[in-house]
C-alpha cells in the first residue's frame, strides 16, 4: 500500500488524478487485472506479487502525473494554473546550501548517531569513565532509546544494581546524578529522565537544516531508483542509493537503502524524507536534515 506524499503545487485536476492512483489498492476479494480490467488472471500469480506489481505501476502513474503537471503542456491543468517547482524539486544552488554540521564532522558508514556523540561530549565534563575507557568495567555506555539517547552506568561489568546501603549502590547513585546533571545542565539537551538504573535524554534538534541531501531519480521509470548525495561530501564516500521493493505474503512497498559502497544501510516504509534520513543517519550525520529532490537528469 502506497504512503508517497503528494505535491502541494499540482494543480486540483492533477492532486486528485494523483491522489486517485495513489488510492487504487488491489483487492483480493476482488482480484484484476491492473488497473481493474480484466477479471482473468495467471494461476501462478499469487495475491501478493499481484499487489506488489500494483504499488510498482501506481507510483509510475503518480510520478507521470506530476510530471505532466509541472511541464506547464498538459491540457488537463486547471485553468490559469501555473505549476512551478516545488521547493523540493528547487534549481539547484551553484553552492551548497549552509550546513553548520558537516564542517568538522568526517563521516564513515555505521557511525555512531550523531546525538550519542553529542551526549558523549556533554559527559565528558562529569570526569566519569566512558565503559570503553574505564578499568574493571566500570563506567557509563551510550545507546539508543528510539529517537532519545539513553546513559546506563555499570560497575564491574555488570549491569545489576547493587544492594541497598553499601558502597558500590552509593557509587552507583553518585554516577547517576552526575550523568542526570550533566544532560539537565546542557543546552543540547531536553525532557531529562531517570530511573535507578539509567538517564535517557532528548537532544534539541536545531530549526536550520544541519545536513543537506540531493536526491536524483535514476535508471528506467519502472526501477523506482533514487540517488542520493550530500552536500560537501564526495558521493563516492558518503551518499548511497535507494530502491524501492516489497516482500512478504501481503506486502507493501518500502525503500531498501544502500550506501556509497552498495552495502544495505537499512529499510523503511516511510517516504523520501525517512529513507533519506535513515541513510544519512548511517554516516552519522546531523540533524536536521533538508532534502532537495533534483527531479531526473536531463
Amino acid at each position: 500500500m502506497l504512503n508517497t506524499p503528494i505535491p502541494r503545487d499540482l494543480c486540483s485536476v492533477h492532486d486528485k488524478i494523483a491522489r486517485d492512483w495513489r488510492e487504487n489498492h488491489y483487492s483480493p476479494w476482488n482480484p484484476t487485472e491492473w488497473p481493474g480490467g480484466s477479471h482473468i488472471m495467471d494461476s501462478r500469480t499469487s495475491h501478493s506479487e499481484r499487489s506488489a506489481d500494483w504499488d510498482r505501476k501506481n507510483l509510475q502513474q503518480i510520478e507521470l502525473t506530476i510530471a505532466f503537471c509541472r511541464s506547464g503542456r498538459s491540457p488537463q491543468c486547471t485553468p490559469g494554473h501555473h505549476s512551478p517547482a516545488s521547493a523540493k524539486e528547487q534549481t539547484v544552488p551553484d553552492t551548497p546550501l549552509p550546513s553548520g554540521g558537516q564542517d568538522t564532522y568526517v563521516p564513515v558508514p555505521g557511525a555512531e548517531r550523531w546525538d550519542l556523540r553529542l551526549a558523549r561530549t556533554v559527559l565528558a565534563g562529569t570526569e566519569l569513565s566512558s565503559l570503553d575507557e574505564g578499568a574493571d568495567g566500570v563506567g557509563y555506555s551510550v545507546g539508543p532509546d528510539g529517537s532519545r539517547v539513553c546513559v546506563v552506568w555499570s560497575q564491574g561489568g555488570r549491569l545489576s544494581l547493587p544492594r541497598a546501603g553499601s558502597a558500590a549502590r552509593a557509587q552507583w547513585d553518585d554516577a547517576l546524578d552526575r550523568i542526570e546533571a550533566a544532560l539537565d545542565r546542557s543546552a543540547d539537551f531536553a525532557d531529562v529522565q531517570r530511573n535507578r538504573y539509567r538517564v535517557s535524554a532528548r537532544a534539541i534538534v536545531p530549526q536550520t537544516a544541519q545536513t543537506t541531501a540531493r536526491m536524483r531519480r535514476v535508471g528506467a521509470l519502472d526501477e523506482f531508483r533514487r540517488a542520493v548525495r550530500f552536500d560537501n561530501h564526495s558521493p563516492r564516500t558518503v551518499g548511497g542509493m535507494l530502491t524501492l521493493a516489497t516482500s512478504g505474503p501481503s506486502p507493501e512497498s518500502f525503500w531498501i537503502v544502500a550506501d556509497a559502497d552498495g552495502k544495505e544501510a537499512g529499510r523503511t516504509r516511510g517516504g523520501y524524507q525517512d529513507a533519506v534520513e535513515l541513510l544519512a543517519h548511517h554516516y552519522g550525520l546531523p540533524m536536521p536534515l533538508a532534502l532537495v529532490d533534483e527531479g531526473r537528469k536531463r
